[in-house]
Formats: C-alpha cells, sequence, structure tokens
C-alpha cells in the first residue's frame, strides 16, 4: 500500500440552532458537535471538510461555527445541506471555506452544493450551473489527477425507504458525467447521519455518522438511532492515497 498522501476529516450534520441551548431529537447539538471539534483539533490533517447541514435554518450559528474553525490549524471548507442558509454561508467567502476546487499532492477534490430545487422534505439536486461546472472542471482535470467528489446528498441508495426518496434528485445526471471520467475515485456525502462505504462502477462512496442525533438505517420512516454504540457523535478520517486508494475510518464518541 502505498503512503498516504493527504488526510482528511469530514464532519457533517451538526444542525446548530439559534442558541447552543436548543436541544434537537433529545440531545444537544452543540454540545455534541464540540465534542467533535475537541477531538478534531487533535487531529493531524490537511483539511476538514463540513458536508452540510451545518445549522438548521439558523442564521446565528454560523458566526459560532466560523469562530470554532477559526481555532484549528488547519483549513476548513464547507458546502450547504437542505438545512442551510446559503446567503449566510456566502458572508463568510472572506474566509475561504466556501472554495469549490483544492488540489492537493496529485488530488482535486470539488465541492458541489447538491441544495438546489429543494422539495419541502429534504431533497435537493446540483442546479444546471453546478452540473456544468462539475463537468467543466472534470474535463480539465488531467489523466494522471485523482478526483474526490464532495456533496451533501447521497447520490445512491442506502437502502432506506424515507431516505432514498429524499436522496440526489438528479442522481442519474450526476453520474451520468461522472462516470465518463476514470479520474474520479470517490464521493464524500452527509445527510444520511450514517456510516456508509459503497461502491458504484470502480467509484467509491463513502459518509459519516452526524455529530447531531443518528438515524437509524435501513427504516421505512425517520426513526432516532438508540443503539448506545451508535449514537453518539460522530466523525471521519480519511486518507487519500497517491494510487487513487481511499481509506475510511469512523470515529464514535460516548456521551
Amino acid at each position: 500500500m502505498a503512503e498516504p498522501c493527504l488526510r482528511l476529516i469530514q464532519v457533517t450534520d451538526m444542525h446548530l440552532q439559534d442558541s447552543p441551548e436548543i436541544e434537537m431529537r433529545g440531545v444537544n447539538p452543540e454540545d455534541r458537535f464540540l465534542s467533535v471539534m475537541n477531538e478534531v483539533s487533535l487531529q493531524e490533517a490537511d483539511m476538514l471538510l463540513l458536508t452540510g447541514d451545518l445549522t438548521h435554518h439558523s442564521k446565528p450559528a454560523y458566526q459560532r461555527l466560523s469562530a470554532y474553525l477559526q481555532s484549528l490549524t488547519f483549513p476548513s471548507y464547507w458546502i450547504p445541506g437542505n438545512h442551510d442558509l446559503t446567503g449566510e454561508m456566502f458572508k463568510f467567502a472572506d474566509l475561504g471555506y466556501g472554495r469549490k476546487v483544492v488540489e492537493q499532492d496529485g488530488w482535486r477534490i470539488l465541492l458541489l452544493d447538491s441544495s438546489s430545487s429543494p422539495d419541502g422534505r429534504g431533497g435537493g439536486s446540483l442546479s444546471e450551473p453546478e452540473l456544468d461546472f462539475l463537468s467543466t472542471e472534470l474535463e480539465e482535470t488531467a489523466q494522471s489527477q485523482n478526483v474526490l467528489l464532495v456533496l451533501h446528498h447521497n447520490p445512491v441508495s442506502v437502502n432506506s425507504k424515507w431516505q432514498d426518496a429524499i436522496m440526489l434528485a438528479n442522481a442519474n445526471q450526476f453520474w451520468s458525467i461522472v462516470e465518463r471520467y476514470p479520474q474520479v475515485k470517490g464521493v464524500l456525502f452527509g445527510h444520511v447521519h450514517q456510516a456508509w462505504h459503497l461502491e458504484r462502477n470502480n467509484v467509491k462512496l463513502f459518509s459519516s455518522p452526524a455529530t447531531a442525533a443518528q438515524f437509524k438505517s435501513c427504516t421505512a420512516s425517520s426513526e432516532t438511532e438508540d443503539i448506545p454504540e451508535l449514537s453518539g457523535p460522530a466523525y471521519a478520517i480519511y486518507e487519500l492515497h497517491q494510487n487513487g486508494l481511499i481509506t475510511q475510518k469512523v470515529k464514535r464518541l460516548s456521551l
């Protein structure tokens, strides 16, 4: 196995509220997020990726989140989820969180916005300009580069009736572009509040559990996870190798 050249951390689905004291689904999302950030701050990493639902429709929470991120020794990049306020996120553009392309050590990371055309239930899409961006960036990617795509909504089924109903609505368009480019080695997503390691046509797909409350997997309707080993806040660490290999380690905390 080649030595890893990039080490990424994924934190997702924090659902931070207007006030740090507000609970959601019987837990305090701010406390859970901060417990994860305490661990993340001790890690050696090249970057932190925050993959959507950073807040729960909350303007003031972005200011607190930005302050947390500025305490890290490595850069952070974020994308919106279906509960985010993209206009508020844009106000922090000068801090670099909203970069869409990150290139380092032979890897090209494309950060996508899948919050377009919300269906009112949690689903979302890649807009036509976003699909054009994806197509253009992949076309301009050298054959020798590896590509990692990052978006909020799951672009494949997770065998959960209610979650598959609110996955990436135009997943077929997404894959019709992606599958033309063998440089794409992996896809990271959030949204499902579960850990997954999947594969489609040689493309590896990964998700991290949330820092907020977790969801039970493979259910017909939304159920909050109550198994102690799976219900705590979590994050994921990825190692991206020069040969295109991606490995994932999920880190779960108990509270």
